[in-house]
């Protein structure tokens, strides 16, 4: 049972998202409703206020024209104009105190203007009064001086009241400046922060598939390079490490098959080599006319049954020696030796061969090389082997070219150095053969050196071997602390080059 699936995972991710969403969006409704008041407060309230205000003003200067016209013309047309702006000074007066209850200033102001104004107009009514009964009002100095007053601070007060209005309004644009600003910089604020945690969340799910798959893929690529004992380490618990312990036990079965095919060859090798060996003493028998005189088509078919018995008995070695190295129980008969009378012995063996083919072998044997600890028979057989395949796939007319020399540790080969298998070593032995062969595609120069490799060159055709011979070679050279590639030469051909430690405190390959 998985427990945390990357589908739990993302489902999870996308709620945090929603409800994160959800709450900036609540948010900024919260805050659209707050500006959207302040505006319909400034719309609705402050602007007609200030407007009304002003009408308060325009009505009073109405009435005191209309009472003077009237007192002086007596006609009604302007006691009736005098009447109906005082009703509308009541109704815009009444109007701006239900648009500020909760404003005590703006009421304390309001009640002051109804004040004055009430006593404006009991003073005017007292004269329209005095006026119809046709009396002539004397002049009272005292009398003229209070009504001033008293419209005086009736228009101070409806001035205070605009004013008062006017800062209001002010106040409230202020406020909704910052209130714009402010829910601005939040609003940018969430959404970088939205976008921050969306990165965050995108890189880190996104680590989580792609840290597990990169360390597949390189844990395949081990296994595909042969590697059938890495595995890789199981941490999560959703698919990813599902496919991780899926892995791991196609990795044991894989080491299981291959341990049981190394044994069944190993099982077989040793089954064949008995009945082989006896075929070829027999076979020798025959040859040297032991049991009796043959003829010479005879002669010719025990040939041939003594090469392709050779043939199987080389193969059932070599299919021997890779379980030993397998097995790690490959036995080495290290001795101080002179790597170049070793190359001499091996080129003599082969030269026949060589020249059957009409390939010139031509050994550069000038520089004095120390004497280095080596298995003679092993290196040989790397020798036989990298000597055979130069002839096999060399055309006629061609030439191999052998070259022995000491380098230092820092002119070693980059394969090598980055290998860095072994400490302390002050030189090296290299050995290159070059031939002007049929060459090596790139692709091929790690392969070849694997179990059942073959080379295919397309278009050139190539005797095929059995792949065993360069994966020995490659152990053999590593048990003795060398390393052994491969490089194309500029023209034809190519170059296998092998290196063996010369000056140094000894230590195995392991």
């Amino acid at each position: 049972m998985i427990r945390n699936s990357l589908w739990k995972r993302m489902v999870f991710g996308y709620i945090i998202i929603a409800l994160f969403m959800s709450a900036m969006s609540f948010y900024l409704f919260l805050r659209l409703n707050h500006i959207n008041k302040v505006v319909d407060s400034i719309v609705n309230i402050d602007i007609p206020s200030i407007k009304n205000g002003e009408k308060l003003v325009d009505n009073l200067l109405e009435q005191i024209r209309n009472e003077k016209k009237y007192l002086i013309t007596k006609d009604r047309a302007f006691l009736n104009l005098f009447d109906k702006k005082k009703i509308d000074f009541f109704d815009r007066l009444q109007s701006l105190k239900k648009s500020t209850p909760n404003n005590k200033e703006k009421k304390v102001v309001i009640n002051q203007i109804k004040e004055f104004y009430n006593k404006y107009i009991a003073m005017a009514s007292k004269e329209f009064i005095l006026l119809g009964y046709d009396k002539i009002i004397p002049p009272d100095i005292h009398y003229e001086d209070k009504k001033k007053r008293t419209l005086d601070r009736l228009t101070q007060s409806i001035n205070k009241l605009i004013l008062t209005q006017r800062a209001t309004l002010i106040q409230k644009i202020e406020l909704f400046q910052k209130t714009t600003h402010k829910s601005t910089r939040i609003f940018f604020a969430i959404i970088s922060f939205a976008i921050l945690c969306g990165v965050i969340f995108s890189y880190f799910f996104t680590y989580s598939i792609c840290a597990p798959i990169k360390i597949l893929k390189n844990a395949t690529e081990h296994i595909a390079h042969g590697d059938l004992d890495y595995r890789v380490v199981v941490k999560s618990h959703d698919e990813i490490g599902t496919l991780g312990t899926a892995f791991n036990q196609m990795c044991n079965k894989l080491k299981e098959i291959d341990q049981m095919k190394s044994e069944f060859i190993s099982n077989i090798s040793h089954n064949l080599k008995t009945p082989l060996t006896a075929i070829r003493e027999a076979n020798e028998l025959m040859l040297d006319k032991i049991a009796g005189q043959i003829s010479k088509p005879q002669m010719k078919l025990l040939n041939i049954i003594k090469e392709n018995t050779l043939r199987l008995i080389m193969m059932i070695n070599d299919l021997l020696d890779i379980s030993r190295f397998e097995a790690g129980l490959m036995r080495y008969n290290f001795q101080y030796a002179n790597i170049q009378d070793v190359i001499h012995k091996s080129i003599e063996e082969i030269r026949f061969l060589a020249e059957s083919k009409n390939i010139y072998i031509q050994w550069r044997n000038g520089v004095s090389i120390p004497d280095i600890l080596l298995d003679r028979d092993k290196i040989s057989q790397v020798l036989d082997n990298i000597f055979s395949n130069a002839i096999k796939f060399t055309p006629s007319g061609g030439i191999i070219m052998v070259k022995a020399h000491e380098i230092e540790t820092v002119n070693i080969s980059r394969v090598f150095k980055e290998q860095n298998r072994l400490q302390n070593v002050r030189s090296f032995i290299q050995v290159s053969i070059s031939d002007t062969g049929v060459g090596i595609p790139v692709e091929y120069h790690k392969k070849i050196f694997d179990k059942f490799q073959q080379v295919v060159n397309k278009g050139k055709g190539g005797i095929k071997g059995t792949g065993l011979g360069l994966f020995i070679a490659k152990h053999v050279i590593l048990d003795h602390g060398g390393d052994i590639w491969v490089e194309n030469n500029e023209g034809d051909g190519c170059t296998f080059h092998f290196t063996l430690p010369s000056r140094y405190n000894y230590i195995l390959h392991s």
